[in-house]
């Protein structure tokens, strides 16, 4: 243990082979520094919570191992503390060594991957306050294994930035990533979310793509839901697919002009389908589930691409889909059990088509083809 210490603490460096950390509290005002040669070489196997008071803590170097079969708390107070993890964090396996971060305004870094061979029972970053950045610059679990599996929860509605580096997160347990609304969730290179069949949320803020940034979110075949909450925007026609099996999925607006490529909605098991915003794409969209419309009027332009709807379409909003040359196709029936308020389908430049299954309700004007129209 740490009882106090007023200035800073560092221990070990690069030529130290191991620091264990089998103690309950380590608690100084200054900062905190544990380096050790590169390897899993910080081994924290006490119930530890590491405290200061608005300064910054590190594990430099080597990655930490989580092998109390507990919770590890890291709190650096409300001020500008900052929170660093300079490698690869695992645990002992068993599924129970749970790591919660509390940074207040200070920025949160994880340099290496969590749970890649070892799984966390859980992980919590700054879930109830703090409006520091977090970045996660590599994976959470691998390919074939969830890196946390447990409850995730990461940031707040106050949270100023959040960034992703890898190309994979992996979960077995409900997940949510939240930001300020004004804020994004950066994607920095292709990148797949994926659950067990659980709940994924990003609440609040938007997802940004960076160039080359496709984005899956998948929550297997079973009853994960998926929520997105802020708009979903990219750069260079980066594809989206949102698959949450039985599970619903809900959406924000998707991309503007030429952002968002080929876009996917839906699965083969036909979970619902919430939309809640305007969809622009330069690319073919398929929403594959029944849909409902909420919270205002949606719309669907394509630059030249297919639109299809491949089930019912409900909702008591104003629908408009625009598919330049290309089809447009609705195999389901709309406003069949709650009517929509209107529809116009129409095709931006010529010898577009349009095939419709059957309209059961909609309350206002119906407007289908134009000029364009083949």
């Amino acid at each position: 243990n740490i009882g106090g210490v007023t200035g800073a603490t560092a221990i070990g460096n690069t030529n130290t082979a191991t620091i264990t950390l089998d103690g309950t509290a380590y608690t100084t005002t200054g900062t905190q520094t544990y380096t050790a040669a590169a390897g899993q070489n910080i081994d924290i196997t006490g119930a530890a919570t590491f405290t200061t008071t608005n300064s910054n803590i590190g594990f430099a170097t080597a990655g930490v191992d989580l092998a109390n079969n507990g919770t590890t708390t890291i709190n650096t107070g409300a001020g500008a503390g900052t929170v660093t993890f300079g490698a690869a964090i695992e645990t002992n396996g068993g599924d129970n060594d749970l790591l919660v971060v509390t940074s207040g305004t200070g920025n949160v870094t994880f340099t290496g991957a969590i749970g890649a061979t070892n799984e966390l029972g859980g992980l919590s970053v700054n879930a109830s306050s703090g409006d520091g950045d977090i970045t996660f610059t590599s994976t959470i679990g691998d390919a074939d294994n969830a890196g946390v599996i447990g409850t995730t929860a990461v940031g707040n509605s106050t949270t100023a930035d959040m960034d992703f580096g890898g190309a994979i997160y992996k979960f077995d347990g409900g997940t949510t990533f939240t930001a300020v609304s004004s804020g994004t969730m950066d994607m920095a290179a292709a990148v797949a979310f994926t659950t067990a069949a659980d709940n994924i949320e990003f609440a609040t803020a938007g997802i940004a793509l960076a160039n080359g940034a496709n984005l899956t979110i998948d929550t297997a075949a079973g009853a994960g839901n998926i929520t997105v909450g802020g708009a979903i925007t990219g750069d260079s026609t980066e594809t989206v697919t949102i698959d949450a099996g039985t599970g619903t999925a809900s959406v924000a607006a998707i991309g503007s002009s030429t952002q968002i490529g080929v876009l996917s909605i839906g699965s083969a098991e036909n979970g619902g389908i919430t939309l809640n915003g305007a969809i622009v794409t330069d690319g073919a969209v398929v929403i594959d589930g029944p849909v409902t419309l909420a919270t205002g009027a949606v719309s669907v332009t394509t630059a030249n691409d297919a639109i299809t709807f491949n089930h019912s379409i409900d909702g008591g909003q104003a629908l408009t889909l625009v598919a330049g040359t290309a089809a447009t196709a609705i195999q389901g029936e709309i406003g069949g059990s709650t009517a929509i308020s209107s529809l116009t389908i129409t095709n931006g430049t010529a010898n577009g088509t349009i095939e419709i299954a059957n309209i059961g309700g909609v309350t206002g004007a119906t407007a289908i083809g134009n000029t364009n129209t083949a």
